[in-house]
């Protein structure tokens, strides 16, 4: 009798313990955060993706990057719906950028500030190929909101998008990526001549690329100190090809072709 009355409390107790966490909002399932680095202008900042809460905000120094500050809640203020971070301090460096971490919104949404054209003037690229919209992600234009279908991971996935703003000084882009190579840089650079017309131009990073192998590549010879970044331009028109390359130091700009070098002083 003891025993059937011990087993009838574990049972209500266990039904208690159930009924709870049924109730409760708990999850067991980790959620990974998400982090961006990106730039600071006049005590703001864009996050770019839209965060449901943000866990870390470091000021880092652009010129020592083991130098950082780590901000308290009373800091900044963030807004969700444009994914703008503004200041309530001073900042602590010069030159610096802000690194945030957080929960992402899901599914992955993204604020395309400044974006006044048309979809066709949008391109979303993913893990190497042209996404579709309203198969991989939806634009709305009157919120400016990029919503990524909701089972697309973009924490696991390499992501280029840019769009164009129209300025006083022209048309001018942005981008918002996490991966840059040689295949990602010719679906934008056709994407831009289809919009904009001219020949086709190809800017392939080669930062931290032995200039020997660079020169290899590119068929003429860079005699030059290593550069802190390279980047090799090359022009399709009218079915003739021409290629430059640039190398950029800390005072100078050289420009390397087949038949000349020129230098530019910063």
């Amino acid at each position: 009798m003891r025993k059937m009355k011990r087993l009838s409390i574990f049972i209500f107790v266990f039904f208690i313990i159930l009924s709870g966490l049924a109730a409760a909002p708990l999850s067991f399932t980790k959620v990974d955060t998400f982090p961006v680095d990106t730039e600071i202008i006049n005590r703001e900042a864009s996050t770019y993706f839209i965060y449901s809460k943000i866990e870390t905000v470091e000021i880092i120094n652009s010129d020592r990057k083991n130098q950082k500050t780590k901000l308290k809640t009373e800091d900044y203020n963030y807004d969700k719906n444009t994914g703008k971070i503004s200041f309530n301090i001073l900042m602590p460096y010069e030159n610096c950028y802000v690194h945030i971490n957080g929960i992402p919104a899901r599914p992955y949404t993204c604020y395309l500030k400044d974006f006044d054209g048309n979809k066709n003037e949008l391109l979303v690229i993913l893990n190497n190929l042209t996404a579709v919209e309203k198969k991989d992600y939806v634009y709305d234009p009157s919120k400016k909101l990029l919503i990524f279908r909701s089972d697309i991971d973009i924490s696991k996935t390499s992501y280029y998008m840019v769009y164009y703003v129209k300025t006083a000084n022209g048309v001018v882009s942005k981008t918002i990526s996490n991966d840059f190579n040689d295949t990602i840089e010719e679906l934008r650079a056709r994407h831009s001549q289809e919009l904009f017309g001219g020949p086709l131009v190809l800017c392939k990073d080669r930062t931290g690329v032995s200039l020997y192998k660079v020169s290899k590549e590119v068929g003429f010879k860079i005699n030059l100190f290593p550069p802190r970044a390279c980047t090799i331009y090359e022009t399709y028109d009218n079915n003739k090809k021409t290629v430059v390359v640039y190398c950029f130091y800390k005072n100078k700009i050289v420009e390397c072709s087949e038949n000349k070098t020129v230098e530019y002083r910063r």
